[in-house]
């Protein structure tokens, strides 16, 4: 079996051990249906939706899959719908723009996020100021009332769409994995249950497989995520592990053998 990832920072979350991520646990636990040989992995990252199919079809025709897991998330619905937002244009430099819902163009899609003007991030990352985190939220509740969150949505339904299509044609098993909860800050985990419920019910509309993974703990009540309310704890990951063997387990998976 082979199974390619399309998602975020989840699946390669650096904070903690290799084989505590929740991919490791869920190949482990089919591979001792399959005489313990592991299902091949791939991993595609998107930040932008415009960049994001071209990614799945270029990784398709490299290695022909047979499970696609999509990872919704509440990042990049987050930085459509800011209001301001601070990039880096073609050539490099600095610049800041107002992002407005009727505007032609939407800067957050044509321009890469400042990862670049990053440092590396420090184990564990420092914690967020209280000023920082009230402009942060600011930004996105006038975003949102601009009609930003909306547009941001529509596109990532229109995604989700082409998404859908493209594994129908490539006759891929298709696995939509809703978004995990934001427990850092209010608005964030409002917008995660948000796209649930939204996707929620655009799945039930098409008929697709669509696995929920809001919560917060555990159902031993042990915390899902680290103390800063972002990062997914060892916890967590084996627990989405083990809901996506429930729904891939061989029962229901494409056949053990890799191509």
């Amino acid at each position: 079996m082979h199974i390619t990832i399309v998602g975020g920072c989840f699946p390669v979350q650096y904070n903690i051990e290799p084989d505590q991520l929740y991919h490791h646990t869920l190949r482990k636990l089919l591979a001792t249906h399959c005489a313990d040989q592991w299902p091949a992995l791939e991993i595609i990252r998107y930040e932008r939706f415009s960049t994001c199919l071209a990614k799945l079809a270029a990784a398709q025709a490299r290695q022909p899959t047979q499970v696609v897991l999509f990872h919704l998330r509440a990042e990049p619905v987050m930085r459509l719908s800011k209001l301001y937002y601070r990039f880096l244009n073609d050539q490099n430099q600095v610049r800041h723009s107002l992002n407005f819902s009727w505007g032609p163009h939407s800067n957050p899609e044509r321009y890469d996020l400042l990862t670049r003007l990053r440092p590396a991030p420090a184990l564990p990352p420092p914690p967020e100021t209280r000023l920082h985190r009230y402009f942060r939220q600011l930004n996105l509740r006038l975003g949102a009332a601009v009609g930003n969150r909306r547009r941001a949505l529509r596109q990532y339904q229109e995604l989700v769409a082409a998404v859908v299509a493209f594994c129908q044609h490539e006759g891929i098993r298709l696995l939509l994995v809703g978004p995990v909860s934001r427990p850092c800050a209010q608005v964030e985990n409002r917008l995660s249950w948000q796209l649930d419920a939204h996707f929620t019910r655009f799945a039930q509309q098409h008929g697709l497989d669509y696995l929920p993974t809001l919560g917060e703990t555990d159902a031993t009540g042990q915390p899902l995520f680290f103390s800063n309310g972002i990062h997914v704890s060892p916890a967590g990951h084996h627990r989405i592990g083990h809901l996506l063997y429930q729904r891939l387990q061989p029962a229901s998976a494409p056949p053990c053998q890799n191509s």
